[in-house]
This record gives C-alpha cells, sequence and structure tokens, in this order.
C-alpha cells in the first residue's frame, strides 16, 4: 500500500508537470500509468481499467479546481458557453461511466488505446487554430451534442474532454485564453459528477471492495497522493512553459503517447 501511494506521489509530480509544461490534460497519462499500476501492485484485480478511470476523475477533481480559478482571475472563462453546455456535459459523463460499466477492461483498454491514437496525432501534427473571427456560438441542438460528446468520452475513460472541447471552442472563434479557460470549466463538473457515477456504477457492479480504501471503482488514497501532488508538479511545469521549445516537446509526448497507446492495445493479446 505504500509503495503504490509513493508511486501515485510521483506519477502525480510527473504528469501535473508535463500537462502544464505542454498545455494538455494529465488524464492520458494518468489513465494508463494507473491502470499499469493496479495490474502490477494487484491492489485492484477486477477490473483494473475500469479502477484507472475512476481514480483518474477522482484526481482531476483536485487539478481542474486550480485549474478554474486561475482561468476566472484572469477573466478568460466564457462562462454563457459553460452554462449552456453543463446539462449536456453532465448527462454525457453519467451515460459514459454507464456505458464503461457495461463493457470488460479489454474492451475499454482498446478503446482507450485507440483514442489515444487519435490524441498523439494531434500533438505530432498539430491543431491549426482558425483565423480570428467573431465569435459564433450554435444552436441549441449542436451546444447539447457538443456537450453530450465531451461529458460521454470523460465518464467513459477518465479523461477530461479537451481534445474534443478545445477544438470546439476555438472554431467557435474564442480567442485562444478563453479557449483553455472554457475548457477547463468543462472538466471540473465532469470530473465530480463522473467520480459519483464510479462510485455507484462500481458497487451495483462489484458490490463491497475488498480494499476498505476504495468505493466503487475509485481509489480514494488518490486524491491526496496523486491530486496534491500534480498541483505541485503543475507549478514547476508553469515555470519552464515559456523555456523550452513547445512544439519539439509536444512531438516527442506524441510519439510517447502512441507508444502507450500500442502497449495497452497489444497487453490485452498478452493477457492469459
Amino acid at each position: 500500500m505504500l509503495a503504490v501511494l509513493a508511486i501515485m506521489i510521483l506519477l502525480g509530480l510527473g504528469i501535473g508537470f508535463i500537462a502544464a509544461l505542454l498545455g494538455i490534460g494529465g488524464g492520458m497519462l494518468m489513465v494508463p500509468c494507473l491502470y499499469y499500476l493496479f495490474t502490477w501492485s494487484g491492489l485492484e484485480t477486477e477490473q483494473p481499467m475500469h479502477f484507472a478511470a475512476g481514480t483518474s476523475l477522482l484526481v482531476m477533481v483536485a487539478t481542474s479546481i486550480g485549474s478554474v480559478r486561475a482561468h476566472a482571475r484572469r477573466g478568460d472563462v466564457d462562462w454563457g458557453i459553460t452554462r449552456r453546455v453543463l446539462p449536456a456535459i453532465a448527462v454525457g459523463v453519467v451515460a459514459g461511466a454507464v456505458v464503461a460499466d457495461l463493457v470488460r477492461t479489454p474492451v475499454l483498454v482498446v478503446v482507450f488505446g485507440v483514442v489515444l491514437l487519435a490524441v498523439a496525432g494531434t500533438m505530432i501534427f498539430g491543431f491549426r487554430q482558425a483565423t480570428p473571427r467573431a465569435v459564433r456560438i450554435p444552436a441549441r441542438r449542436w451546444l447539447n451534442l457538443g456537450g453530450f460528446l465531451i461529458g460521454y468520452k470523460s465518464g467513459m475513460l477518465g479523461v477530461g474532454g479537451g481534445a474534443i472541447s478545445v477544438p470546439w471552442l476555438t472554431w467557435m472563434g474564442l480567442p485562444q485564453p478563453r479557449v483553455s479557460g472554457t475548457s477547463s470549466t468543462f472538466t471540473l463538473p465532469a470530473a465530480v459528477i463522473g467520480t459519483i457515477a464510479f462510485c455507484f456504477t462500481g458497487l451495483l457492479s462489484i458490490g463491497d471492495p475488498d480494499s476498505p480504501w476504495t468505493i466503487g471503482y475509485v481509489f480514494w488514497p488518490a486524491l491526496p497522493a496523486a491530486g496534491g501532488a500534480s498541483l505541485l508538479g503543475t507549478r514547476f511545469g508553469a515555470a519552464c512553459a515559456s523555456r523550452v521549445p513547445g512544439r519539439q516537446l509536444r512531438i516527442i509526448f506524441g510519439l510517447i503517447l502512441v507508444a502507450v497507446s500500442i502497449s495497452m492495445i497489444t497487453s490485452i493479446t498478452r493477457t492469459p
């Protein structure tokens, strides 16, 4: 147990640092790291991918609070968009968590690996920001669809919705600081609702956990360990962000994500 917590602290520091350094969400690294940690340690042997996703959402609660506060203080949040999209995000998160509970770990690992490859592609080849223009807010049905997809991805895989929300908000014409700030306000409620949903779906599926530190699919000691450490890591990452060649680092990180994705997918074929 102590070894697991020590590794989680190191994971939080490293992932928080990388997330702030490259301006990405840490969930894409946190989930596979937790998956391998739970598998290796034997701490959560039943559906380790589900525990990784649920616990990742718990860690995101801690990290996203600081992000939302920082962006809000700078006035970089479009609260009007957030209020319109939030109900659909909530529905999407619950739907994603329910669907995740219906599939076994091997299926969820493959789905996560494929999504990871898509994210890696955007890291390597880049996402071109649209030419600055007037902000245009989609019709209500498109806001609901976008919010649902963001929430569904978060609820099913235990990651933030930045891979969808950032391009979407950029397409709307928001300036880049507002894109980052508004996207962060999507992540916090998704993380809170997703954590609660994974607690309930886990309790319904596996009953009373073997570990006293676990509720459903959520390993609660990860909040102070990985969550607290990631807050410290983001400070160092933000301080170094302006001193490193961001484009080259994003390519390197994208290649790392490709390797992680392939490793996760092939791990299913190696499972007895």
